[in-house]
């Protein structure tokens, strides 16, 4: 009776111990899980679910209804988002996977280098695919190719430009892609193709797609590209010339017409029957990229992209950096003013680019508009344009604007010493600078956000001036990056570390358990029977 009251005492201590320590886990691995902030997001299970709240959250609510199942607009220099319809849920990108293996082209081959085509990018790529009549080792430029690839959606010569920038070992450039996307801010992309097509089971969202054709849109000889409506292959090796037709019909303007579409890229029919499409748009200065995926047929996604690309010229503006600025700053517009300790005689020699926007909502007031700077200062300067870091202007929490500053170098015309010593110098009015008459000050780069900042070197003939406020017509507004934890487990990821704490909790009270039914108690038990014998 004793041997099985003891079992049963065993058998429920065990069994509170294990359900113990299971509630206690599920409860720290889901609260580390899910972070302040992010709420998770089903996408099937394909993709991460921690998604940031608020990364496709466009500048207004609402917009036009369309069959679309994914959306999304943004302006193509600052990224804002304009319109956002499901911009992050996961879906197949089908031919739009082309956006990224042509960004990668852009930025890791000259137009120069020649492509050659192998027996894979021929044969191992499926049936249902696009092709412009490529055979096995054939060689075409690289120029030739990006237009093959973004005019007529080649699956052949999308697979080798892939090919030729991972030295023939393909997952390794499907690898180049998901860190790329990555690297641009993407939160839901999981690339294994180079094309998109041939029964390719990779997902990646309107989201994530936008901030590629953004990238891809700073590159002139890609805006040439996408916006041919044909383009001549010359003579090859194998084969004579060959003439390609774009297969975006606003850019060839052939069965669709749309008077504002300036480039695109087709994207194809999915395997759910559903299509998708990239268009790039401009009116009175505001220049957008659309995204759309998963609309019923082809022409339900011209008809689609119409209605929220009109949506957005219609209730956002792009106004001029420059003359904002100057109606905020009546006397002194900073950055977009002369700066004479940056001057040659000739031309300024800090500066943005004159021509950068600002999208806000029609009949926004520009004082709500918040600006920082962030330095980046480069170690050395080379001869002619050097990026020195960037003005950022957000509204409602929304970037709706930025500019590279630059630093032209004109055979060297300051030391290194003499730029570090003048540069904080371009962010006050210039009747302040002694040179100029004022009574000098020095800025507190404090309230900035600073990526590399070199400590300024004292200039032989030149005082050190004494520190002062800033000066409030700099109307610059502090922003802290939020601070990244650690310790010993800083470097795991949330995930894990639920893991390990949720783990140690249960062996932190499971062993004790273990000792006692397994050593304590037997112990008790042969001292009580050495008791009886004796007796």
């Amino acid at each position: 009776m004793k041997l099985r009251r003891n079992l049963q005492i065993i058998l429920c201590a065990f069994t509170a111990v294990l359900l113990l320590g299971t509630a206690v886990f599920g409860m720290s691995a889901s609260s580390m899980a899910a972070p302040a902030g992010r709420i998770p997001v089903s996408n099937d299970g394909d993709t991460p679910s921690d998604i940031p709240s608020n990364v496709a959250a466009a500048v207004l609510d609402g917009g036009p209804q369309i069959g679309a199942a994914n959306a999304i607009v943004m302006e193509v220099n600052s990224g804002a988002v304009l319109y956002s319809k499901n911009a992050t849920a996961s879906c197949s990108p089908m031919s739009l996977t082309k956006l990224v293996t042509g960004l990668l082209a852009f930025e890791n081959l000259s137009t120069a280098d020649t492509v050659s085509f192998s027996y894979k990018a021929i044969n191992g790529i499926g049936s249902s695919v696009t092709r412009v009549g490529i055979v096995e080792n054939e060689r075409i430029s690289v120029l030739d190719a990006l237009y093959a690839m973004l005019i007529a959606s080649a699956d052949e010569v999308s697979y080798a430009l892939g090919e030729k920038m991972s030295n023939n070992k393909i997952n390794n450039f499907y690898q180049m892609m998901n860190d790329r996307v990555k690297a641009l801010g993407g939160v839901n992309s999981s690339f294994s193709s180079a094309t998109g097509t041939g029964g390719s089971k990779q997902t990646s969202c309107a989201y994530d797609l936008a901030l590629v054709a953004c990238e891809l849109y700073q590159y002139p000889l890609f805006r040439q590209i996408a916006s041919a409506s044909w383009y001549e292959i010359p003579a090859t090796n194998l084969k004579e010339s060959r003439v390609l037709a774009q297969t975006h019909k606003f850019i060839r303007k052939n069965a669709k017409k749309y008077e504002y579409a300036i480039a695109g890229k087709s994207g194809g029919q999915a395997a759910d029957k559903t299509y998708s499409l990239c268009t790039y748009a401009e009116r009175e200065g505001l220049r957008v990229v659309a995204i759309v995926l998963g609309s019923a047929n082809s022409d339900s996604s011209y008809d689609d992209t119409i209605s929220i690309v009109n949506y957005v010229f219609e209730n956002y503006k792009a106004n001029s950096m420059r003359s904002i600025e100057s109606s905020l700053n009546e006397d002194y517009t900073g950055l977009f003013d002369y700066c004479p300790m940056f001057d040659d005689g000739q031309r300024d020699l800090i500066y943005i680019d004159r021509n950068s926007t600002i999208v806000l909502p029609r009949g926004a007031d520009p004082s709500s508009l918040v600006k920082t700077i962030e330095y980046s200062l480069p170690s050395e300067y080379v001869h002619g344009e050097n990026i020195i870091g960037h003005v950022i202007y957000r509204y409602n929490g929304h970037r709706v604007g930025n500019a590279s500053i630059i630093y032209y170098n004109q055979e060297y015309p300051l030391s290194q010493a003499e730029f570090d010593a003048v540069w904080p110098f371009f962010l006050i009015p210039p009747t302040m600078l002694p040179s100029q008459g004022g009574s000098g000050v020095v800025i507190d780069n404090s309230y900035l956000t600073v990526n590399i900042t070199p400590a300024p070197t004292p200039v032989p003939g030149k005082a050190t001036p004494t520190p002062a406020p800033t000066p409030a017509s700099s109307s610059l507004i502090i922003e802290k990056e939020p601070e990244e934890p650690t310790g010993l487990f800083s470097s795991l990821s949330i995930r894990t570390r639920a893991w390990l704490l949720g783990g140690a909790i249960f062996f932190a009270t499971f062993l004790p358990c273990v000792i006692l039914i397994f050593v304590v108690l037997p112990r008790r038990a042969r001292k009580r029977n050495r008791v009886t014998k004796r007796l």
